[in-house]
């Protein structure tokens, strides 16, 4: 179940569990809301699988009502809601179907102390992160011994070696939604500063406003004519290939506030992107050694610039960082030990019940 009606990398896991899922055998459905980007993208989930509902609030009763009856006419053993709004939905769905559920915890903001009672019946919490898990221990709204931390995973094979591939000129990269907690206005501040240093370098920050008003993009683009910076650095919108446009950068800056994870870093260092990302806690979980990346302090545009300038002087560096990166994801947060992991999670679930 998910109600979201935009890709990010929770969606992103979401949609590669299913799909992997779905090529080993199993049948997988999905609950979606009207529209919902995530339809056209479960391409390995029969299209009679994906049925759309409502799901507009936490109260959604009649939701709930018509995905337990969905749940009862497909045989469908278990449930697992990704959307905070879809916990109690899914809930009341698992209870009226007399199926087990789980929820899957994207995000670090604090749960509602209400989910301690819509959720009492919930079988796991699963997290992207040990962040995330640690937050969720921390708020004591579920025993300890129902939070499982399940890493997102990529897949590897899709992520083709960046040597092989053609890449010219200096440019620092960064992706993700124009909202403020990604930072980006730090990064432009950081831009002004290597530029001063070094004019040939073009910053590329590739995402898309989802405010309802424009005003994170607006904000944005002031601030880059502000500092006269229309000429280094690039709003690109939004791209559905981010493998190509991971292959454009020299660099890779994550200059977010906060990240549970960070799916994109792990992306660049499959993709063989040297990363430099502030230390968020999905950072730091990441780039756990100073092999893999550079980590510098949250907001401090000048710790920025200065790592920007300094690895773009050091050709070594940039090599040792864009080797480890991609052997560490490789490793470490490949999408089948995620999928491995969580079938084994189905699976003791639904064999307890």
């Amino acid at each position: 179940m998910s109600s979201a009606r935009s890709i990010g990398g929770g969606e992103k896991h979401v949609v590669d569990l299913s799909n992997e899922l779905s090529k080993r055998g199993h049948d997988v459905f999905a609950a979606v809301v009207p529209d919902s980007p995530l339809a056209r993208i479960l391409s390995q989930v029969p299209s009679a699988n994906i049925r759309e509902f409502p799901l507009r609030n936490a109260l959604d009763i009649s939701s709930a009502k018509k995905i337990s009856t969905f749940v009862r006419e497909n045989d469908i053993e278990l449930i697992n809601a990704h959307f905070a709004k879809d916990y109690p939905v899914a809930a009341v769905a698992a209870r009226l179907a007399g199926v087990p559920f789980v929820i899957t915890r994207h995000v670090l903001f604090p749960m509602n102390k209400l989910h301690r009672v819509f959720l009492r019946d919930v079988r796991y919490v699963t997290a992207p992160s040990n962040a995330v898990a640690k937050n969720l221990r921390d708020q004591g709204l579920f025993p300890d011994n129902k939070i499982v931390t399940i890493r997102y995973g990529l897949d590897v094979e899709s992520f083709p070696d960046r040597e092989a591939m053609p890449h010219t000129g200096l440019c620092i990269g960064s992706i993700g939604n124009l909202d403020p907690v990604k930072g980006f206005d730090a990064l432009v501040r950081a831009a002004q500063i290597v530029t001063a240093e070094n004019p040939e370098v073009k910053f590329k920050i590739v995402g898309e406003d989802r405010s309802r008003d424009g005003r994170n993009k607006e904000e944005l683009l002031n601030l880059i004519r502000e500092l006269n910076l229309t000429e280094s650095v690039e709003l690109a919108g939004w791209s559905n290939s981010i493998g190509d446009v991971l292959h454009e950068f020299d660099l890779f800056v994550s200059a977010s506030r906060s990240e549970s994870f960070g799916f994109v870093i792990a992306e660049a260092m499959l993709s063989g992107v040297p990363v430099i990302a502030t230390e968020t806690e999905g950072a730091k979980e990441i780039i756990s050694d100073s092999k893999l990346g550079v980590l510098v302090p949250i907001a401090d545009s000048h710790a920025l610039a200065t790592s920007i300038l300094d690895l773009l002087s050091d050709d070594q560096r940039r090599g040792q960082l864009s080797k480890y990166g991609r052997t560490h994801i490789a490793q470490n947060f490949s999408l089948t030990k995620t999928v491995d992991e969580t079938e084994a999670l189905y699976r003791r679930v639904i064999d307890s019940r």
